[in-house]
């Protein structure tokens, strides 16, 4: 396996045709994946499974949704480490009030390690404000302006996507990443460390929506979320109380609105 070339590797494969039965030896592209240890000064630290790009929005995006942080002004600073590039040191400027007493692994497909009360979490989340509204064409067409900028998708078919989009249906924040919450971390840290505001915006993803993506999308103020695939029952319900309109299997000419249909208007 050769060092990464958009955050990706070279291996070599065997390609099988089934039905002539020939197989032929081929080199191929996969998706890259690390352990990444965010460590905050003070506080404590977390191993994160991820695709190593954006490393710096992904450390702040992922401590703003575990609610160390409540945004830009809470950063003291944020690294890569020079002599372990494996690692992103952050000093935030009141350590003592994060009550966190733990060092956890967070898997690339999990995004919820840590969460031992669901329902509490359900109950005690402000709900998102009220003041987007969408073309419902518009909500179509952030999905359709995802695609092109998945790049590493494109070289590797392994990647999710996530955007951040405003009123206009303009993405201005978009990351990708093995693991959805990541992405989804990466695209809000970019937001946070660029000084934008998330309230009242929304969030585009390439892949199912999950608990994970409803809460950290209603940390950030997200208020409308529109998704290629599926979502689960648990992220309905979580949309359902957060007042988020939720929408899934976005594509072509049609989308499924599964929460607050009044954000999105239909010609």
């Amino acid at each position: 396996m050769n060092n990464d070339i958009l955050n990706s590797a070279f291996v070599e494969i065997d390609v099988v045709n089934v039905n002539d039965g020939v197989v032929e030896r081929k080199s191929d592209v996969v998706v890259g994946e690390r352990a990444i240890t965010v460590m905050i000064d003070k506080v404590g630290s977390f191993t994160i499974m991820c695709t190593p790009c954006d490393l710096e929005a992904l450390a702040v995006g992922f401590i703003y949704s575990e609610g160390i942080i409540t945004g830009k002004q809470d950063i003291v600073s944020v690294t890569v480490k020079e002599s372990n590039p494996d690692v992103v040191g952050i000093v935030v400027d009141d350590p003592g009030r994060v009550a966190i007493q733990r060092n956890l692994i967070v898997a690339s497909s999990c995004g919820m390690c840590g969460v031992r009360n669901i329902e509490k979490m359900l109950k005690e989340m402000p709900v998102c404000g009220d003041g987007l509204k969408l073309m419902a064409a518009d909500v179509l067409r952030v999905v359709e302006n995802l695609r092109p900028m998945q790049e590493l998708f494109q070289v590797t078919g392994g990647s999710h996507a996530a955007g951040i989009f405003d009123g206009r249906g303009e993405i201005f924040a978009v990351a990708e990443d093995i693991g959805r919450h990541s992405a989804l971390d990466k695209a809000i840290g970019k937001c946070i460390l660029s000084g934008r505001s998330t309230a009242g915006c929304g969030a585009v993803l390439s892949g199912r929506v999950s608990l994970e993506m409803v809460t950290k999308a209603a940390k950030a103020g997200i208020e409308v979320i529109a998704a290629v695939s599926a979502p689960s029952s648990y992220a309905i319900d979580a949309a359902e109380k957060w007042n988020i309109t939720l929408c899934g299997f976005v594509r072509g000419e049609r989308l499924n609105i599964y929460t607050y249909p009044d954000r999105i208007v239909i010609e």
